[in-house]
């Protein structure tokens, strides 16, 4: 029997909308909220840790229910997306008047808007936004191909012809190394000791990463490996356990954590795909091998700085190519720490002023030159610390500083929030009520210092304002010093 049969209007619209977004999370628009109902309910209440309720029953069985505020969905969807989810928005397309004309129990009719996945992101709050961020698409038009990708952050827009014979070629090189690294890697890896997963975590929280990075021992490698883009691993070999000193491995692991940072994985993809293409042009694989030389560059130079000690470093990297040497080599898709080579690398470390790096914009026209796809862009948006920074007033960052820092109120800590409020008494006689949505503006020690009501009944807002004014947060830092914020908070009133 179909479902839609036995239950009310409005859930019949729900599933039937449901069911063609059977694996994304449904934001189901309601008012003020995006709710989700069933399993989708359970699951982004336990992801968001947020309070999971019910609403009604559906075949003799309570329905679960969550929901989020519409003003601060974009926080709660970069969680659900870091996590893995993909998730649906289904927006109100009209008002509910409207729909009363059609009928008492008319519907509101509702569609879905936007399929949110780690690929579609664009708002800069949901984006990373002290780095370039890249969108890429193939494509084939009247049996020609071409690849584009753009960088969101600053616009920049590149395409390249893509020819249709290399295509086959290609795609089974890629799928064979990922399959591989897939069976033989992650496939017979197990957790690392709790001990050296909170290391790496910690060092983590210094270079800045927000993501979580998983740690994984394999008897298959013979040099530490980054695998994974959106959900990021660390393969280690167990013999490095027992080759390197704490140190030294805690020096290699932040190599590795710096691929992350920069997102070099996503960009050695893209760089296996090039190769590919343009499996006949020398200077493409020239280009290619200079490329993945300056990135082991830049990872060594921010292992250093974080280690403290370039010593560290070259004491780790040496005590890996002893372990590499009788091991097959890496599949492409992979990262691993100790490619590249070894003397050059070691030496730059202790003497950085004897190598100057080339233009990365002078190889970005060259791998353009040579239709070399994005991954040329992808690999070398980073050149060493050193040299970002003297470049940085003829090249602007895609991020802009300002006096006060607009954040989503899931970035914020509360320090003290007061019993609520009574009631509005001529609002409570009008039997009035809403959610009022109040814009604050946080000081550097976490006092409100502006509190304006942009949303709501004009009967709440004095008592909306009043309350937010005496709550306190925690202060936010931006490069290690607190600023002053702004965001929303959202107060509903609601009468029992």
């Amino acid at each position: 029997m179909d479902d839609t049969h036995t239950v009310s209007p409005m859930m019949a619209q729900y599933l039937g909308i449901k069911a063609g977004q059977p694996d994304a999370l449904l934001f189901y628009r309601m008012g003020d909220f995006y709710e989700m109902f069933f399993a989708d309910a359970e699951a982004a209440s336990a992801a968001l840790d947020i309070a999971l309720t019910k609403r009604g029953q559906h075949l003799g069985q309570d329905i679960p229910m969550c929901g989020v505020p519409v003003h601060a969905a974009e926080g709660y969807l970069l969680t659900l997306i870091r996590k893995g989810f993909r998730v649906a928005v289904c927006e109100q397309m009209e008002d509910p008047a409207e729909a009363r004309k059609r009928g008492a129990k008319t519907v509101v009719r509702r569609e879905v808007v936007r399929l949110v996945t780690p690929g579609t992101l664009t708002e800069e709050s949901l984006l990373e936004a002290r780095r370039h961020n890249y969108l890429a698409a193939f494509a084939e038009v009247r049996g020609e191909g071409a690849f584009a990708w753009v960088d969101v952050s600053t616009g920049d827009l590149t395409v390249a012809a893509c020819p249709r014979v290399t295509l086959g070629p290609m795609l089974a090189r890629l799928g064979a190394g990922l399959w591989w690294l897939e069976r033989a890697y992650l496939g017979r890896s197990e957790p690392a000791p709790e001990a050296w997963q909170a290391r790496l975590d910690a060092l983590a929280v210094r270079l800045g990463l927000r993501r979580a990075v998983g740690l994984r021992v394999s008897r298959s490698v013979a040099t530490p490996l980054l695998i994974g883009w959106i959900r990021p691993v660390v393969l280690v070999p167990t013999a490095a356990f027992l080759n390197l000193s704490p140190t030294a491995l805690e020096a290699v692991l932040a190599h590795e954590l710096a691929h992350v940072r920069r997102g070099d994985y996503l960009a050695n993809l893209l760089q296996t795909l090039a190769e590919a293409f343009l499996f006949f042009h020398p200077c493409a694989w020239w280009l290619s091998r200079r490329i993945r030389e300056l990135r082991e560059h830049c990872c060594d130079d921010a292992a250093a700085a974080l280690c403290g000690d370039p010593l560290i470093l070259a004491e780790g990297l040496t005590a890996l190519e002893r372990l590499r040497r009788n091991f097959s080599p890496i599949p492409e898709p992979a990262l691993a720490a100790a490619k590249g080579s070894l003397m050059i690398r070691i030496t730059r470390l202790f003497q950085p002023q004897s190598h100057t790096a080339p233009s990365v914009r002078g190889l970005a026209l060259a791998l353009v030159a040579a239709s070399l796809l994005g991954a040329g862009t992808l690999a070398l948006q980073q050149e060493a610390p050193k040299a970002e920074r003297s470049k940085a007033a003829a090249a602007p960052a895609p991020s802009r500083e300002t006096a006060v820092h607009e954040v989503d109120f899931s970035r914020i800590k509360v320090r003290h929030q007061p019993p609520p409020p009574p009631y509005p008494a001529e609002a409570r006689e009008q039997r009035i009520q809403g959610t009022v949505v109040v814009d604050l503006v946080v000081d550097e020690t976490g006092v409100p210092i502006a509190v304006k009501a942009i949303e709501g009944p004009e009967a709440l807002r004095p008592t909306a304002i009043a309350y937010a004014q005496d709550w306190r947060f925690e202060p936010l830092k931006v490069n290690g010093k607190p600023v002053q914020v702004r965001f929303k908070l959202t107060m509903p009133f609601r009468l029992r």
